[in-house]
Order: structure tokens, then sequence, then C-alpha cells
């Protein structure tokens, strides 16, 4: 979570990814609140490919485990907007 902050955007673009990964491995994870910080900061990132990879690991588990949707939806919905 730590690199989500780094100032390199292929680094920050890369930890979301590597975050997909682990994410694939164990859902539940996305329930941490640390877990939600570090995506929605992602999710309001500068850069357009953090932000696709932040979008990309909710769309890809939020749909497996609804019970996601209703914690990301604020965030989701900010980002719509």
């Amino acid at each position: 979570l730590r690199v989500l902050g780094e100032n390199a955007i292929a680094v920050r673009t890369k930890a979301m990814k590597c975050l997909s990964e682990v994410v694939a491995v164990d859902p539940s994870i996305l329930a941490r609140l640390d877990m939600q910080r570090g995506v929605h900061g992602r999710l309001m990132d500068n850069s357009t490919s953090v932000r696709e990879a932040a979008v990309e690991l909710l769309g890809r588990f939020v749909l497996c485990r609804p019970q996601l949707a209703e914690q990301y939806y604020d965030m989701l919905i900010e980002r719509i907007l």
C-alpha cells in the first residue's frame, strides 16, 4: 500500500496491477479499511493509467463479490462524476 503513494506513475500503476494479483488470491482483502483508502486514492490519481488500473481492479472483483459493491459504491460514483 505504501508504494501506491510513490511519485513515479509507472510505479503506482504497477503497484495497482500487483495489488490486483493479490486480490485474485484473496478478494476479502478489499474489505480492509486501509485497502479501501488506498484504492480510493488511486481512483482519484492524476495519472490516467493509475486510475484505469484501480477501476480494473474494482471491476474485476466487485462483480464476483457483491458485498464489496456496497463498500466501494461511493468511490465508484465519485469517479464516474
